[in-house]
């Protein structure tokens, strides 16, 4: 199979297919906030946005969610948008939503179209995976299913079957972030990414 395969949006490949792609997160915790953060962050030419909204303090209110979104969109000339809640297991903040509450606002992201990707961790219950997958694709927009650990890089083998399952559960991107404490800890993750690159379809 071809390695590094290009992440598409709207049919064409992201930076005109570059590799690696710089993503910047946002996370201010305010509408006004977001849009100040946007504006030191897109001079400097990032690939890809990525919204962290679990440090979003009005989380709970959807169409506040949904017009940041397109505030963020609007302002972001093209640049991809990446939509991820990240969970207090994996690393996220606390939030006031149970996890049906976060799919039902998952899929009113999804369907007002200001996103172009959406992150949820491929940890999370296989219906839920199933919901959220449904709703991207319904809406054209890329699933990324991510897998993180901040205390340590995994065997080779652990993350290859990460990556594979993130295949499996039907992602269009798969996600790992791990924390190196070497440099072989670095050849693992670099190698785990290289293999799957080259066998997977994503």
């Amino acid at each position: 199979m071809q390695s590094n395969q290009p992440i598409e949006v709207n049919g064409q490949p992201i930076a005109s297919g570059k590799f690696p792609l710089v993503c910047t997160p946002l996370v201010g915790r305010t509408h006004l906030a977001l849009l100040a953060e946007l504006a030191l962050v897109l001079p400097k030419k990032p690939d890809v946005l990525e919204w962290r909204v679990d440090f979003f303090q009005h989380i709970g209110d959807t169409a506040a969610v949904i017009a940041a979104a397109a505030a963020i969109k609007n302002e972001a000339s093209g640049i991809p948008l990446l939509f991820t809640r990240r969970s207090t297991i994996e690393g996220g903040e606390q939030i006031p939503l149970s996890e049906a509450e976060v799919i039902a606002l998952y899929r009113a992201v999804c369907d007002s179209k200001t996103i172009d990707l959406i992150d949820y961790e491929m940890a999370n219950d296989t219906a839920n995976i199933a919901q959220v997958r449904a709703a991207a694709k319904s809406n054209g927009i890329k699933l990324v299913l991510s897998f993180h650990n901040f205390s340590y890089t995994p065997g080779l083998e652990t993350l290859a079957d990460k990556f594979l399952r993130a295949d499996q559960l039907g992602a269009d991107v798969a996600k790992v972030a791990v924390m190196p404490r070497d440099l072989d800890d670095v050849l693992t993750l670099l190698s785990a990414t290289r293999q799957a690159s080259k066998q997977l379809r994503i």
